[in-house]
């Protein structure tokens, strides 16, 4: 699924770039352009970051 519209980034590469590091959309931006558009995904973007950053955790312990 899209999450940005703009740049054409997909929850899969949101994942992605969580795996590589990314803990917040500023970064997310940096890295794939997300929410440097119109700027409607950032909260939609920054939800699936948490999620990926929380499932990171609790696979980690």
């Amino acid at each position: 699924m899209y999450v940005c519209l703009c740049q054409a980034v997909k929850d899969s590469e949101v994942r992605q770039a969580v795996a590589s590091g990314v803990e917040d959309v500023d970064q997310l931006a940096e890295v794939l352009g997300v929410g440097t558009g119109c700027g409607s995904c950032r909260d939609f973007a920054q939800t699936l970051i948490d999620e990926a950053l929380d499932e990171s955790l609790a696979y980690a312990a």
